[in-house]
Formats: structure tokens, sequence, C-alpha cells
């Protein structure tokens, strides 16, 4: 009984170490897949389409500061504007 229990056990360890290289190249392949597919042609069409998304430009050089003054709405202050978020 003790020598099918290692034959099993060697067995085992064989399939696990198996399947996780197969695990691996196929996880490999999927995530190459998905980028090539997904994030390159948002990227391009980003790249393409957009000057800059996130506004990185810092603007005039002699400006003290590069913060974006907020254009505050006229009912900013009521009790029920804010009490009503959306």
């Amino acid at each position: 009984m003790n020598k099918i229990s290692a034959i099993m056990t060697f067995l085992w360890r064989k399939w696990k170490t198996a399947i996780h290289s197969i695990n691996s190249g196929i996880a490999f392949v999927l995530m190459t897949f998905t980028y090539v597919i997904a994030v390159t042609p948002v990227a391009l069409g980003f790249r393409i389409f957009t000057k800059d998304v996130m506004d990185r430009g810092l603007g005039d050089p002699h400006a003290k500061s590069y913060w974006k003054k907020v254009v505050r709405e006229a009912n900013a202050d009521e009790i029920r504007r804010v009490q009503r978020q959306y």
C-alpha cells in the first residue's frame, strides 16, 4: 500500500508541474492577446484623435500657480442642492 501511495504522489507532483507550466503559457498568450486587441487600439485612438486627454500642459510660464480656477455654480451654497447630490 505504501508503494502505491509513493507512486501516486510522484505522479501527482509531475502532473501539477506539467499543468502549471501549461497554465503559465496559456496565461501569457491570453494576456498578450488582451493587451494587443484591447489596450493598444484605445491608446492609439487617444493619441491620434486628442491632443492631451489629461490636460498636462503647464500653461503660462509666468503664472504664480498652475492651479486652475473652479467656476462655482450659482446655487452651490443652497442646502437643498447639497442634500441632492445628483
